[in-house]
């Protein structure tokens, strides 16, 4: 059980004496409480006799902080397990595997795979026996997961007005086919049907650079088409989304 403010407090000051400082301003400032509140602990652990007169910490003061910090690396040991446990990642089963069993995690195509037995690069542990394709529940993350993060280009389509007299239908096509892997996004009528008639079926629709954002840190690439009257409005969504994927680079192309 983690100590009461009443100790915690008295043990940050005796940590501090400990390390020699006994000014109780200086005491104050280091662990951010006030002079007066340093006093009055200093004065209940006098009374105590976990320091003396000249604020010395004495044989009493050194079981004490023994205790309390003991107490509280126990507490601390206990909290990173109950964390470890709870923070649970969903993974796809790239094989047979038991629950207990240590795994390794890798990318593929997106997604997030545990394959059994373990290899290099992160690992975690399955909380459920899963069979190939099935979900698997993953927990105890150790490493770091390597992934090749994605670029979000959009290609800016001319108005509706002048789009018979200046579009190259062939260069849209060749455009959304130049990076391999990469998705293919439309937003809007205008880019819907410049998808339809140049042979296109887009992966994203509707809310598509926002997804293209998301398999952006997936590793996933993607390009989205949109109207020009339509890429005004999101502009605003696109520095927001800068902001919260900031790894993912963006490249913005007019037509």
């Amino acid at each position: 059980m983690l100590p009461d403010q009443g100790t915690l407090t008295q043990i940050m000051i005796l940590l501090q004496i400990f390390d020699g400082e006994k000014k109780p301003s200086a005491i104050a400032k280091s662990i951010g409480i006030t002079v007066q509140g340093v006093q009055y602990h200093m004065k209940i652990m006098t009374g105590k006799g976990l320091i003396d007169s000249d604020s010395n910490i004495t044989k009493e003061g050194f079981n004490f902080l023994d205790t309390g910090l003991s107490s509280m690396r126990d507490f601390v040991s206990q909290s990173i397990a109950r964390l470890d446990d709870v923070v649970t990642w969903e993974a796809i089963a790239a094989g047979r595997i038991i629950s207990g069993e240590e795994v390794s995690l890798n990318m593929k195509n997106g997604y997030l795979y545990a394959s059994a037995p373990p290899g290099m690069g992160a690992t975690g542990r399955a909380r459920n026996n899963a069979e190939e394709g099935d979900i698997v529940a993953v927990t105890s993350i150790n490493g770091i997961i390597g992934v090749k993060i994605g670029t979000v280009s959009v290609i800016v389509l001319p108005d509706a007005e002048n789009i018979d007299k200046t579009l190259d239908f062939k260069s849209i096509l060749n455009e959304t086919q130049g990076e391999s892997g990469s998705l293919v996004g439309s937003i809007g009528e205008e880019a819907y049907v410049i998808c339809r008639k140049s042979g296109i079926k887009p992966d994203l629709e509707y809310a598509s650079i926002h997804s293209a954002f998301e398999a952006g840190v997936r590793g996933m690439s993607s390009t989205i088409l949109v109207s020009n009257r339509r890429f005004h409005y999101l502009i605003s969504d696109i520095k927001d989304l800068q902001n919260r994927y900031r790894d993912v680079n963006v490249r913005i192309k007019y037509l």
